[in-house]
């Protein structure tokens, strides 16, 4: 920062107005000019404004602080182990070479939006994002860019795909040349996974694509896995069923060396979902069941929803004591948590819940209840995600209920629901 700019930085910082912070040195719009890069201070001038500040006459050499977060910010690229990485924050959360200058103290703020954002600190990710806002014109480019990609990422753990989607391609247009391989491979598959949200299937493709390219260069395994993954779905979107497996094949054998607990459990349960889609049930529930030795039980959403495609897999086997018993887990896990469809929750448990109470209704016979509940709540969720084969799915067992209840018409007219929610998967020939 130029001398102007860093008077103007820890004005704002302090929250003085200009007329405060001006009074008795100079004039407000002398003051202004200075902050603008207009005119240079006098030597007089800066030495009373640095002490109105209590900051020194010039910025520092900070070395260390520039190590410090540096090796922070590496961190949180490709985080691996969330109490590794909170041990390092509070190692160096506090350490005075962080704010000795202020290229060192911008930096390290626009990193802890990231690191609240990995540790689940949501609220305060949102406070240091609106703190930075009023710090815009003071970022380089490359943290300009930063802040953008993080908003992406904040946006994204909310589920507002769309507005992460959005944000990510404001970051990669202002992304400089300077940025390394393995950070534009992470905005890459930050693309291609909001794309894969939004059903922007040729687009999640493109750029999964580009950053498996960039990770299979850098060796970054982890990644990889994730890229196969996030690759095989879209394939899945596509309807192009052998592609999307090979895929999860490659996640599968790569993902079991790294022996990571969450990417294990995520590899198994997506081949098994997979599976389950192409109608294998056995082998569908060969893999959700081995996913369910990597999950830990603060994750009960994940839980839950694989127990649904167990219950769905034994169901169309007609195992119904064995959909039963996943069932009866299940509903241990919502006692547990004490929850209806009413409690407050996270939106990815509610969908899990709802989607496994309406299994219960079905599995138990209890129709009228199955089709209140997923007319109601259901199909509005299957609708708003445009999850077209879940959609087809149950559509196809209420057009059954219709039927096994004499109604004939309405169970025509279901079943043909069905039928135009399948026909909306795009297939490739």
């Amino acid at each position: 920062m130029d001398t102007g700019m860093r008077l103007k930085y820890h004005r704002l910082k302090q929250k003085i107005s200009l007329e405060e912070f001006s009074s008795g040195i100079l004039s407000p719009r002398e003051l202004k000019k200075i902050e603008s890069g207009v005119k240079d201070p006098a030597l007089k001038e800066l030495e009373a404004l640095c002490k109105k500040l209590t900051i020194p006459l010039a910025p520092k050499d900070n070395p260390i602080g520039k190590v410090l977060v540096k090796n922070f910010k590496n961190s949180l690229l490709h985080p691996h182990n969330k109490a590794e990485i909170m041990e390092q924050y509070n190692d160096i959360q506090g350490h005075p070479l962080l704010s000795a200058d202020e290229d060192v103290e911008l930096e390290y703020s626009i990193q802890q939006i990231r690191y609240f954002i990995i540790t689940g600190d949501l609220d305060s990710a949102e406070e240091k994002i609106k703190e930075m806002d009023r710090f815009r014109e003071f970022m380089s480019q490359e943290q300009f860019y930063l802040f953008h990609k993080y908003i992406g990422n904040y946006n994204y753990i909310l589920n507002d795909f769309e507005k992460a989607l959005k944000t990510y391609f404001v970051a990669e247009k202002i992304a400089p040349n300077t940025i390394s391989a393995s950070e534009l491979g992470d905005l890459y598959y930050s693309i291609g996974i909001s794309s894969t949200k939004c059903r922007e299937t040729e687009m999640a493709f493109k750029y999964s694509e580009m950053a498996l390219k960039i990770y299979q260069q850098e060796f970054i395994p982890k990644r990889i896995v994730e890229c196969h993954l996030n690759i095989a779905i879209t394939h899945q979107h596509f309807g192009n069923f052998r592609m999307s497996m090979e895929h999860y094949k490659n996640a599968l054998t790569i993902g079991n060396k790294l022996e990571i607990d969450i990417l294990r459990f995520t590899t198994e349960y997506n081949m098994g979902y997979a599976y389950f889609l192409f109608q294998n049930y056995e082998q569908a529930i060969t893999h959700t069941e081995s996913s369910l030795n990597y999950i830990h039980p603060e994750y009960p959403a994940d839980i839950l929803i694989s127990y649904c495609v167990l219950i769905k897999c034994n169901y169309e086997l007609q195992n119904y004591e064995a959909a039963k018993a996943w069932l009866k887990k299940g509903l241990h896990i919502v006692e547990n948590k004490k929850i209806s469809i009413h409690s407050p929750t996270n939106q990815a448990f509610k969908e899990a819940y709802i989607e496994f109470i309406c299994l219960d209704y079905l599995v138990n016979k209890n129709y009228d209840e199955f089709k209140d509940l997923f007319v109601n709540q259901l199909l509005p969720s299957l609708e708003s995600t445009e999850n077209f084969f879940e959609m087809g799915y149950f559509l196809g067992h209420l057009g059954k209920v219709y039927y096994l209840q004499e109604n004939f018409q309405e169970s025509a007219k279901i079943m043909d629901k069905a039928r135009k929610a399948y026909k909306n998967i795009t297939i490739l020939s």
